[in-house]
């Protein structure tokens, strides 16, 4: 799956983790350090090997057997739970999206496995909610080859209906969304996702000609979803209002979305996965 997702990325997200906001980590093992005393450490699970890590902890034995390099963890180290939403309607196939959306799927769950958490992912499969779980850096592999084998997304139903597939106990929640519904709908998606988490990041994805239109002459545009019809001449007018009214739409959802403490990262497929991850995450504060 190398020229699905770079094997280069991939080596470099083994370096990141997560940055959590929310103050709370599972009670199953992880990397992560419990704001805790008394922790036992008592052997829990192996983590793949990465520079910086503390080579004292390098199970040869492992070594010996797979010829990489694991350190063993502790239960100390608490679990982070991530789980991400993926936004499978059809407005998110178009153009590239839905593949650099799998990319971003694949890599948040890359940055989890490697750290020795657990990852989930959910979306709506022909009316169906479908959910995945993987736990280990050994996992990174088969989370990879599921994601990029999932079908072209073809729901009319909002993002609303998929949130509840979200486990319990969820303590990092991504929605990888085009984020185009109402701005009403997302409010009520932005507060029902509060509840289910208390840390809670959304990265909308825009592709080229829905940030910049670049038609010419008379259009017929079919919505994808509700197959409403729209024609439209295109000149330099109708294109300043679709401008102005796509600000509008994107302030009114990041003014909802800082009421329910929910982070936003907008981003679009012209940059590639390998700047959202390792350089406009970083700026969001989300990884480090």
């Amino acid at each position: 799956m190398t020229s699905f997702f770079p094997a280069s990325l991939s080596a470099r997200l083994g370096r990141l983790s997560f940055v959590q906001h929310g103050g709370r980590l599972g009670h199953h093992k992880g990397s992560h350090v419990a704001k805790k005393t008394g922790a036992s450490l008592e052997f829990s699970d192996f983590k793949e090997y990465h520079p910086g890590d503390d080579i004292r902890h390098i199970d040869w034995n492992v070594y010996a057997r797979t010829d990489s390099y694991f350190i063993k963890q502790f239960l100390d180290e608490q679990e982070m739970r991530v789980h991400i939403v993926m936004d499978t309607s059809r407005s998110m196939d178009f153009e590239n999206k839905w593949k650099f959306a799998q990319q971003i799927a694949i890599g948040l769950g890359q940055i989890a496995l490697k750290n020795g958490d657990t990852v989930s992912i959910s979306r709506m499969f022909s009316g169906k909610k479908q959910l995945f779980t993987r736990k280990g850096a050994r996992q990174a592999s088969s989370w990879t080859t599921y994601i990029s084998r999932f079908e072209q997304p073809s729901e009319t139903t909002g993002l609303l209906e998929g949130i509840y597939a979200v486990p319990k106990g969820t303590t990092l929640l991504f929605v990888v969304t085009d984020a185009l519904e109402p701005n009403e709908n997302l409010d009520k998606l932005f507060k029902q996702l509060s509840t289910r988490c208390r840390d809670v990041r959304v990265v909308a994805i825009r592709s080229k000609t829905e940030l910049l239109p670049s038609y010419q002459g008379d259009i017929r545009f079919i919505d994808s979803e509700s197959e409403r019809i729209s024609e439209v001449t295109m000149m330099h007018s109708v294109e300043t209002a679709y401008q102005l009214q796509q600000k509008k739409h994107q302030l009114l959802m990041m003014e909802s979305a800082a009421k329910y403490g929910i982070g936003v990262l907008m981003t679009t497929p012209l940059t590639g996965p390998e700047d959202v991850f390792m350089m406009q995450m970083r700026r969001q504060g989300w990884v480090r």
